[in-house]
């Protein structure tokens, strides 16, 4: 067995969908974690260009546990927790039902928002604040589920 991949999903450019990005960032630059990181700021991984980090992963990384992180909007008492499955994650769910796809062997999903009518508008209300703090307990999660 490789090394565990991750890959944090999401878009800077929407305060809420940034908790992948972030949670990225974080593993690579405080917790230099023993993986591969894939979506940090700067090097997003988000509806455009996932497909293509899918195919790269099972080339290069077959062997590995992928772990997938990503933002997501679930009922208003659930806000602020983390959640996670060893299902993976399905990617892109909130704003385009036709384009989500499953992602990773774990996934560790933040609750950023509560769903709504208005998705996006629910995702881009989200302060960058609330964003950072669950950021470092997701990250902190992934950290503990490689070092274990």
């Amino acid at each position: 067995m490789g090394k565990t991949v991750v890959i944090c999903i999401g878009s800077e450019q929407v305060s809420g969908d940034s908790l992948g990005p972030t949670v990225g960032t974080l593993l690579i630059d405080k917790y230099n974690v023993d993986g591969y990181v894939y979506g940090r700021l700067g090097r997003c991984v988000n509806a455009c260009n996932l497909d293509a980090y899918l195919e790269f992963i099972a080339q290069k990384h077959s062997d590995c546990t992928v772990v997938a992180v990503d933002a997501c909007l679930g009922n208003a008492r659930d806000v602020g927790k983390i959640k996670m499955s060893c299902k993976g994650v399905v990617a892109g769910l909130a704003v385009n039902k036709d384009a989500a796809r499953k992602v990773g062997d774990v996934g560790v999903v933040g609750i950023v928002a509560e769903k709504s009518e208005d998705n996006l508008s629910a995702l881009l209300e989200v302060t960058y604040d609330k964003v950072l703090e669950m950021a470092d307990r997701v990250a902190l999660k992934v950290k503990n589920l490689i070092d274990a």
